[in-house]
């Protein structure tokens, strides 16, 4: 890193960092499975199968046992990003402070590599699709129907109703919106006021800039907190000399994988 022409201006350091996106979404996600992760482990994630129910009212009272069966999902911790900048002394003297500000929008920056991966690679691919007909989303009643719609497949899917999520793009946010135009809808009139979505339909509502769904950035996922894994972790964050200059080297790396459970659990909404 380097900052130019500086002499003799003295630069406050974090004064323009980048508006950065947090992550949004991984909080809410199963990420029990997170322990010892290395780069091209996998993870082996049990599912167990539900047994079948059968009348024991009958003549006897007897019943047999059957074998239990569990199918198993791999997830791949396959991700590997990283970042590394040089601290120039000069820089650091002049810049009138340490430069954590730069290393810490890095980390949020993989963050929002991770959390970019987990919605356009992960949940994309393994989500099932509520919008078969390309319906088109462009106003606050075509978003509030896509949202039922998500709400009715989980539904007949038996997914349960405590901890859903919806996560939306901005442009989908701003249709919901307009359309909480009554307290019956949004739940209360502060609400309405402040343009926020909160709860909607049985889902926590989540906003996410990062949703791209091959340039479409106008959609949604419907999803239950405990059937997308995903599994991180910062393997290093060091700091050593150049050796070719007068500057510190600051890097960091980051292992993640992420891996939909079950699909009829997750459901995207976008045209096309």
């Amino acid at each position: 890193m380097a900052i130019d022409n500086f002499i003799p201006e003295v630069w406050a350091a974090g004064v323009t960092q980048s508006f950065i996106a947090n992550q949004v979404v991984i909080p809410t996600l199963d990420n029990a499975f997170t322990g010892d992760v290395v780069a091209g482990n996998k993870v082996h994630i049990i599912n167990a199968t539900t047994p079948t129910i059968v009348d024991y009212a009958g003549a006897g009272r007897t019943i047999s046992a059957a074998d239990l069966a569990d199918t198993e999902v791999l997830l791949d911790i396959d991700q590997e990003k990283a970042f590394s900048v040089n601290v120039d002394d000069v820089d650091r003297v002049q810049a009138s402070s340490e430069f954590g500000p730069w290393v810490d929008s890095a980390g949020r920056a993989l963050a929002e590599d991770a959390e970019e991966y987990l919605l356009n690679t992960v949940m994309l691919v393994g989500a099932s699709n509520s919008n078969p007909t390309d319906i088109v989303v462009n106003s606050a009643e075509t978003a509030l129907t896509a949202v039922r719609t998500m709400r009715t497949d989980m539904g007949k899917a038996k997914v349960p109703s405590a901890g859903r999520y919806l996560v939306v793009s901005p442009d989908f946010a701003d249709f919901l919106i307009q359309g909480l135009d009554d307290v019956s809808v949004a739940g209360q009139d502060s609400e309405l006021r402040n343009g926020v979505i909160g709860r909607l339909y049985g889902f926590t509502v989540l906003e996410s800039p990062l949703i791209d769904y091959s340039g479409n950035t106008n959609g949604a996922f419907a999803y239950h907190e405990s059937m997308v894994a995903f599994v991180n972790q910062v393997q290093s964050l060091e700091s050593l000399r150049n050796p070719t200059k007068f500057a510190d080297i600051v890097r960091g790396l980051n292992v993640y994988g992420g891996k939909v459970l079950k699909s009829d659990a997750v459901y995207r909404y976008f045209t096309g």
